[in-house]
């Protein structure tokens, strides 16, 4: 009897630590357009403010060539949305990610700047728990 006590005490705590990380994050799908027209390419980034806890909650994806996107599983909350979606110049190293390239000066934002900085952005989206949001982003500007 004396085993037994610890044992059902340690599964007690596990399935009470299971019951409290159940997923309660939400979906958000949409379309990226540019005056109208979709945007295909575009790397999207919901930007949650984690406040007094250090750098912010980020989750993002690339927009499909009809300017759709989809993240599947993302944290309730409130977030700025950053959109940009990044060239290469010409003469730039072939199969070099277009991270490196941006920092290296060989890649540019093709979208207006102030969508890609999420101090600049004015593109905003609260997601509830368990909800399946649709949040299009429709940019404006060269």
């Amino acid at each position: 009897m004396r085993t037994r006590l610890p044992f059902a005490v340690l599964l007690g705590v596990v399935l009470v630590a299971a019951g409290c990380s159940s997923n309660k994050g939400g979906r958000v799908a949409g379309k990226v357009t540019l005056n109208g027209t979709p945007v295909g390419g575009a790397k999207v980034v919901f930007v949650q403010s984690a406040a007094g806890q250090g750098l912010p909650i980020q989750v993002g994806t690339i927009t499909k060539d009809d300017g759709s996107y989809e993240i599947a599983r993302i944290d309730p909350g409130s977030y700025k949305v950053t959109v940009k979606k990044l060239v290469a110049k010409p003469g730039a190293k072939d199969n070099t990610p277009l991270e490196v390239l941006e920092a290296s000066g060989q890649a540019t934002n093709s979208l207006p700047a102030k969508y890609a900085d999420v101090k600049t952005t004015d593109l905003t989206a609260t997601v509830n728990a368990g909800e399946k949001k649709e949040v299009n982003l429709d940019l404006k500007g060269k």
